[in-house]
């Protein structure tokens, strides 16, 4: 029994040691993956405090910002209003210059209606005083100027009796022609 015993001590013995030494060596495997997720902590760490220095300029700028935003808003809405305001300013002056151009338009139909009126009675005036003219010239030219050329053509023929009488020379052909020429 004894060595039965032995044998149970040796064989628990060896099964102690290979499960001491597996969890040694997972403990060994644990401490290199913590090491390994505390670099990488460490790294965390470094990166946040990087980004909580860097972040913290910006903060302060989205602040600033933020406050601008606020004061320039209040300058937005004074300018909304005021367009607001000028916006109804120029409706209303919209609205008179449209009526006033209403009663333009109704003025300048009414004198143009009366310019036409007039026109008409110009060249009426006018159509009456060139028929009048032209029955006027064709008067004087039936009862002042026939009559005058008939008597200048007479003349003319008496006067030409009296140069063929007492001069009794005969005018050369072409002064004669001439003479005549003008007669007719």
């Amino acid at each position: 029994m004894e060595n039965g015993v032995s044998i149970f001590i040796a064989v628990g013995i060896g099964v102690l040691l290979i499960t001491q030494a597996v969890v040694f060596v997972g403990l060994y495997l644990l401490a290199r993956r913590v090491v390994s997720v505390v670099e990488r902590a460490g790294e965390l760490q470094t990166r946040a405090e990087y980004l909580l220095n860097n972040t913290e300029p910006v903060v302060k700028l989205a602040h600033h910002l933020m406050a601008d935003l606020k004061e320039a808003s209040g300058y937005f809405v004074q300018g909304a209003e005021q367009i607001h305001a000028i916006t109804e300013m120029a409706r209303d002056e919209v609205a008179e210059v449209k009526s006033i151009l209403g009663d333009a338009t109704a003025l300048t139909r009414r004198e143009i209606e009366r310019a036409r009126g007039h026109v008409q009675k110009v060249q009426e005036t006018i159509a009456e005083a060139t028929d009048e003219f032209e029955k006027t010239t064709a008067l004087v030219q039936r009862s002042i100027l026939e009559p005058a050329r008939e008597f200048s053509y007479v003349m003319y023929g008496v006067r030409r009796a009296v140069e063929v009488l007492v001069t009794r020379n005969r005018l050369p052909v072409n002064r004669a022609y001439q003479d005549e020429e003008m007669f007719i």
